[in-house]
This record gives structure tokens, C-alpha cells and sequence, in this order.
């Protein structure tokens, strides 16, 4: 259906094949095969992406979520930009640091300090880092992804022997799984670290259950919000179930594409920071704490969480009408909120639904919609209604090609 459509992807794919591991500097971006989807993009604006081939796409990953306000936002690229021109990383520190640290704060009701870093990974391993210090325990529990460091992949075989027995896994839809922890280790783990969209479905309820749970056996509540900060609500997750976390971690939403991240928390633990290590030479870069002080703003005018969850929201509805018209066995789903949506086959014969679900996406492709088969997919401001439902006809037709390989097959 789409061979012969990426002749420049795969010409660059044929040149990094012999400079770059694996080929790509970045996981999870090959769509279906590297053949039969864009592998290399030249531009973004808004919520559109062009590839080298000159096919454009509305796209629903937005760098797996790192654009909550669109691509190339102009208002955050110009006060980055202004902070590029008077020297965004110099030697010393700057009133800026100040100043994003303070707005940072003010955004969570449960924080009063923050520590500012580059990425995900950096702040969910920071977050430990200070639980441990705080508490002077060792172990930590774990429900959710939490980042590439050694911690976060226990069982890849580049990570040191050893690590999985001070990194606990529990289910975080099971407190008991919780709780046995607790049981197995009393006194030992300093902090259990929860990715939100875990929970299932997401309540206050259930929220607060492990929250309290943690609690009670004296480890602190780690709420990693690097893929839902900003986007559920102004306050986040936290905000929108009234949760009160000792640390959270934050990064894809801050700052629209420019390399952010941050952990924040109450002073008491927070304190414990003060003596420790957790200084990078890039870590006061002044443009992109500027981006992502005006994409807080941006968050915080315009209403830009209650956007993106009712363009998710419809978007849902839409494709699980669409599943409904041509009896197809799949299912489309916040993953676990509206924001986070993604489209699920599950024919029971594990090689129809594979070929089921890439005949979808690569129609989708065809269509000029990017969308991901196994990775949520994120909505951003810039999206609109009837982006939504330009994409919603698109998908009424790759779903009629889909259920029609279905059934002959």
C-alpha cells in the first residue's frame, strides 16, 4: 500500500544504519516497518509534521508528548530565543533560576522547592536519590515507566547484577502487591514511585489508598508525572484528585519541547537536596526554563488541560463508534485519560490482530495521520475540532480496510 512512498527515509535510514547503533538515536519510532512508514521528518508547526519525502500528517505523538502547545509555539520560541541572545548558560547563577523555581512551585499545592534538571530520567532518578537521603533507607518501589537509568531497567543485561533486589516492582491496581513489599522489607524502602497512568481506572480513591498506604509505613509518596503534568490539569494529576505527594517529578508538558525537567516537594524533604550531588553543567539553561515559564503561563490563561481532554474525549468516542459500525474487535481508551488516547485491536488469533492493526495504521499513514500502534498517543493545544474529525473520517475508511483483511482472513 505504501511501498515506494519514502525513497529520502530510507536513503537516510541506509546512511544512519552505518554511523548510528541500531540506527536511530531514538526509541519507538518506527511506526510499522521502517519500509512502509516516515522514518525521517523535516518540520513540524502546530500539530502538523512533514517528512523528507514531503507527505504531511496530522500528528497525535507530538515527540511522544514533549509538545503540549503544538510544534514551534511562537510565543515560547521567542522568549527562549530572548534568552539565547543575552546568554542562556552562563557560569554563575541567575535571577531566572528564582524565578522558574518560584513559578514551578506555585503551580502544585504540595510543593515548596524544586530542583531543576534536563530530562525525565534525570528527574525520576533525583527523586530517589532524595527519598533515600531523606529517609535513610535504601530500596524504593516502583509501578510504571520511569526512564532509561540503570534503576528504571533492571532486567537489561548492560545493567549491573544486583540492582532488582533495591528496585521493588508492585501493581499498582493491587495495593496488597504494595503492602507485601512493606511486609518483606519493613523498614527498608524510602519511597515508592507511582507513574499515574497506572492506575486503573484513575479515582481519588485509589490514589489515595496507595498514598496512605505508603505512608503509614514511613516512606515517602513519589507522584512521576513526566507524561501527565500540565496536561490533565493546570495542577496536573495531583490537582484533579487532590492528592498531596512528597515529590513529583515533571518533564514532557513544562515547557513545550525545550529540554526541561524538575523535581518538586515539600521543603522537609526537599531539604535533604541541599548536601547532595545533583548538579548538571546544562541544568541553568535560562532559554529553556523562559520556554517553559511561558508555556505555564500559556497552561494556565487558556485552558489548555480542559483542551486537549475533550479533544481526547471526542476523538475516543468517535473511533470506538467507528469500531461499532464495522464489528471490529478493538477498543479506543484514555490511557488512562482522554489527553492520552490510543486505539487497541485485539482479535484473538495474535497474527490476525497484528496484521489487522498495521493494515490500520498504515491506511492511517496514507491518509496523512501519524499515529503510533503500540504507544499512546498525546493531543495537544494546537489540535482541533475539526482535526479531530478529519481524522475520524480517515479512520472510517482504514477501518473498512481493516475489517475487511479481517474477514478474509
Amino acid at each position: 500500500m505504501t511501498e515506494g512512498r519514502f525513497p529520502s527515509s530510507q536513503a537516510w535510514l541506509r546512511r544512519a544504519q552505518c554511523v548510528i547503533p541500531g540506527a536511530h538515536h531514538l526509541s519507538g519510532r518506527v511506526l510499522t516497518t521502517p519500509e512502509r512508514s516516515p522514518m525521517y521528518i523535516e518540520r513540524g508547526f502546530g500539530c502538523r509534521i512533514t517528512d523528507v519525502d514531503g507527505h504531511e500528517y496530522i500528528d497525535y505523538l507530538m515527540a511522544f508528548g514533549a509538545f503540549l502547545l503544538g510544534y514551534a509555539d511562537p510565543e515560547v520560541d521567542a522568549a527562549a530565543r530572548e534568552e539565547l541572545e543575552r546568554g542562556s548558560l552562563l557560569s554563575m547563577n541567575r535571577p531566572q533560576h528564582v524565578l522558574f523555581a518560584e513559578a514551578l512551585v506555585a503551580q502544585f499545592d504540595a510543593a515548596d522547592m524544586a530542583v531543576v534538571l534536563k530530562t525525565g530520567s534525570e528527574a525520576t532518578t533525583a527523586a530517589l536519590r532524595i527519598a533515600r537521603r531523606a529517609t535513610g533507607r535504601r530500596r524504593v518501589a516502583r509501578a510504571g515507566y520511569h526512564g532509561w537509568h540503570d534503576w528504571c531497567l533492571p532486567l537489561e543485561n548492560s545493567v549491573p547484577a544486583g540492582l532488582d533486589a533495591q528496585v521493588l516492582e508492585f501493581n499498582a491496581n493491587d495495593p496488597h502487591s504494595l503492602e507485601a513489599l512493606f511486609s518483606v522489607f519493613p523498614g527498608e524502602i524510602s519511597g515508592v514511585i507511582l507513574a499515574p497512568e497506572m492506575v486503573l481506572p484513575p479515582t481519588r480513591e485509589r490514589f489515595q489508598a496507595l498514598q496512605d498506604l505508603t505512608h503509614r509505613h514511613g516512606a515517602l509518596f513519589i507522584l512521576d508525572e513526566v507524561k501527565t503534568a500540565f496536561r490533565t490539569a493546570p495542577g496536573s494529576v495531583q490537582a484533579r484528585f487532590e492528592l498531596k505527594p512528597d515529590l513529583t517529578t515533571v518533564s514532557k508538558g513544562l515547557s513545550n519541547g525545550w529540554p526541561i525537567a524538575a523535581v518538586v516537594g515539600r521543603r522537609d524533604v526537599m531539604n535533604s537536596a541541599a548536601g547532595m550531588h545533583l548538579s548538571g553543567t546544562f541544568h541553568g539553561d535560562t532559554a529553556a526554563m523562559a520556554a517553559a515559564l511561558t508555556t505555564l503561563r500559556i497552561v494556565r490563561e487558556r485552558d489548555v488541560a480542559g483542551h486537549v481532554w475533550a479533544l481526547g474525549q471526542r476523538l475516543i468516542d468517535g473511533l470506538n463508534t467507528i469500531v461499532r459500525e464495522f464489528d471490529v474487535p478493538a477498543l479506543s481508551y484514555g490511557e488512562p485519560f482522554p489527553p492520552m488516547p490510543f486505539l487497541r485491536f485485539d482479535h484473538p488469533d495474535s497474527q490476525v490482530n497484528d496484521a489487522m492493526r498495521t493494515v490500520f495504521y498504515e491506511a492511517m499513514l496514507e491518509r496523512g495521520v501519524l499515529l503510533h500502534p503500540r504507544h499512546m498517543w498525546f493531543i495537544s493545544h494546537a489540535h482541533q475540532r475539526d482535526d479531530i474529525d478529519t481524522t475520524l473520517e480517515h479512520a472510517r475508511s482504514a477501518m473498512r480496510i481493516a475489517s475487511q483483511h479481517c474477514r478474509a482472513t
